[in-house]
């Protein structure tokens, strides 16, 4: 039989431990992924683009999406704020970005371990309630169609630490988009061979490219 003075000894190191484990827990939060990371920027780029390039029906004009850093800056100050809701500067024309018209945004409320793919392809997977035919959705197919929605040229995301909203170890991801998609009676894009109807005859691999300009900001990668 143990005593009780060692049954108490170990009770208040057992206190102490716990204590411990969550002051460090509020004083070190988790680490999210800068905005500014090379590999967080290319993973975000990479995955939306791998998943327009193999839409079906096949797309005849789907951009080819390259970052934003104020789309992503914009995503990182409003997710901050830990709120699952849209930004309502989106309500606003040039409302959140200066020079950029009404944007486009999604956002997935999960684990602080979530990746840029994971995220995106959660939105993605929303196409099993999309019929492209008549364009309906028996469900959710918003985040889908704004992943893939042709006319889009640029996104910006950001992910932060939240909390308050599911316990320690939840985020926020936000993805904003220019030009925004889910236009009321439009189709995401046109169907047919791919890049057949791009702006330009500028094309790589079924998406349709645009040439960089001399003072853009923005991160390109083929």
């Amino acid at each position: 039989m143990v005593p009780m003075k060692k049954l108490n000894c170990f009770w208040t190191l057992g206190l102490c431990l716990v204590a411990s484990k969550l002051s460090k827990a509020s004083i070190n939060p988790p680490r999210v992924p800068s905005i500014y990371d090379p590999k967080f920027i290319h993973e975000v780029v990479d995955v939306h683009n791998e998943l327009r390039r193999k839409v079906n029906p096949p797309a005849a004009n789907m951009n080819y999406l390259i970052w934003e850093k104020e789309f992503a800056k914009l995503a990182k100050s409003w997710s901050k704020n830990c709120k699952y809701s849209h930004n309502p500067c989106l309500t606003n024309r040039y409302g959140c970005v200066e020079g950029y018209d009404f944007l486009g945004e999604n956002m997935y409320l999960g684990k602080i371990e979530i990746t840029p793919k994971e995220a995106i392809s959660f939105w993605y997977n929303e196409s099993q309630y999309y019929n492209f035919e008549t364009m309906t959705c028996s469900k959710s197919c918003g985040h889908y169609t704004q992943v893939l929605w042709a006319n889009s040229v640029k996104v910006g995301c950001a992910l932060s630490n939240c909390p308050n909203l599911m316990g320690s170890s939840t985020a926020l991801f936000f993805c904003n988009y220019s030009p925004r998609g889910n236009e009321n009676n439009t189709s995401p894009y046109i169907k047919g061979e791919s890049c057949s109807k791009c702006p330009t005859n500028n094309c790589k691999d079924k998406l349709c490219r645009k040439q960089k300009g001399k003072n853009s900001n923005i991160i390109f990668r083929s």
